[in-house]
């Protein structure tokens, strides 16, 4: 990439054609309006619009064999860091839009992102990997930051991308027949509250609620519906269990059953009382009824893990600690599933 400053009377089609344009050219009676803006690559129908802006010397730069122009540089390289679910917009001022094709979760190989801008002119980047993303969320940007790169700075990020899906994608949520039991004893107006916040949830992921059980706080109860529910569902949610209560009806029903469980409370707030256990496979997910009326609680965090259809295991609560202060300033960690609801307002 060699840079040239053409002085005026030289501006021909013989210095200029080809040459890509290092400044924006704004029209001489109105600074606000682009005759031509920077990185263009110049051709013979913008020499009229060159002697409208009347500069007394213009700055390009020409492109040497082996020179990659940004436009066609940043289209190459989007395309190899874009994963699954990542759809590709642009260029727009020679930077490409990664967005989300999908609900899901974000998935950012940071390690490869750290070591793709650690090569000359190649600039990627991305919201937090883990965020939770609606489909047409803007998740990364992707450019090169000269005007053009060497067609071996592209070779080696390419070969960065190469062979894993990508250096971003989104990993998509399953369909899921979600069982509920309840234990609270909740009056009707707010089993209604209750119900419509839990359909509202389940229905932002792709799932469905097959069914919701309000039981007694008695052992053989809770057994029955659990092993009811466990027939159909692919995830059970629970509520109104003591999570520090050895012998509440919850745990010990699941203890009858032969449940693993995997993890009691998290190192967050609100909704720190939260256990997992699997019955076989299925995922028992125990909160406090005020969770499922939250939107931002431990619940909202776990709950876009198990949809994926991943095994959430006890390590996965371990780094909730960092960040696990929930408050409006978190709200980037939740699924939107309307207004932001927490507890600190």
């Amino acid at each position: 990439m060699t840079p040239v400053a053409v002085r005026a009377g030289r501006m021909t089609a013989d210095t200029l054609v080809g040459a890509v344009l290092a400044e924006t050219l704004l029209a001489p009676d109105d600074h606000h309006r682009v005759l031509l803006p920077k990185g263009r690559i110049l051709r013979a129908e913008d020499l009229p619009l060159i002697e409208r802006a009347r500069p007394s010397e213009l700055h390009v730069v020409r492109l040497d064999p082996g020179d990659v122009h940004e436009d066609a540089a940043a289209r190459r390289l989007a395309a190899a860091v874009a994963g699954p679910g990542i759809t590709v917009h642009g260029p727009v001022e020679s930077q490409m839009r990664l967005a989300a094709d999908i609900n899901g979760i974000l998935r950012i190989d940071v390690a490869r992102l750290d070591a793709l801008n650690g090569i000359p002119d190649m600039s990627v980047f991305t919201l937090f990997d883990g965020q939770l993303v609606s489909r047409g969320k803007t998740v990364a940007g992707v450019k090169i930051t000269p005007f053009a790169t060497a067609e071996s700075n592209l070779a080696a990020a390419e070969r960065i991308c190469a062979g894993a899906g990508g250096i971003v994608r989104v990993v998509s949520f399953k369909p899921m027949r979600v069982g509920v039991l309840v234990r609270e004893r909740l009056e009707s107006s707010a089993r209604e509250k209750f119900q419509s916040s839990l359909q509202m949830k389940v229905a932002w992921f792709g799932s469905s609620i097959i069914g919701i059980d309000y039981v007694a706080d008695d052992v053989d109860a809770v057994t029955a519906s659990l092993r009811r529910l466990v027939g159909g569902a692919d995830l059970i949610l629970t509520a109104g269990a003591n999570a520090t209560d050895p012998l509440d009806p919850t745990l010990v029903a699941l203890d009858r059953l032969g449940a693993h469980m995997e993890r009691q409370g998290a190192p967050a707030h609100p909704g720190s009382a939260v256990w997992l256990a699997y019955l076989g496979e299925v995922p028992v997910f125990g909160v406090a009824a005020c969770g499922m009326f939250s939107k931002a609680t431990v619940l909202d965090l776990i709950l876009p893990r198990l949809f994926t259809g991943t095994r959430v295991q006890a390590r996965d609560f371990t780094g909730l600690g960092h960040g696990g202060l929930l408050s409006k300033d978190m709200s980037f960690r939740f699924p939107p599933y309307g207004a932001f609801d927490t507890v600190d307002s």
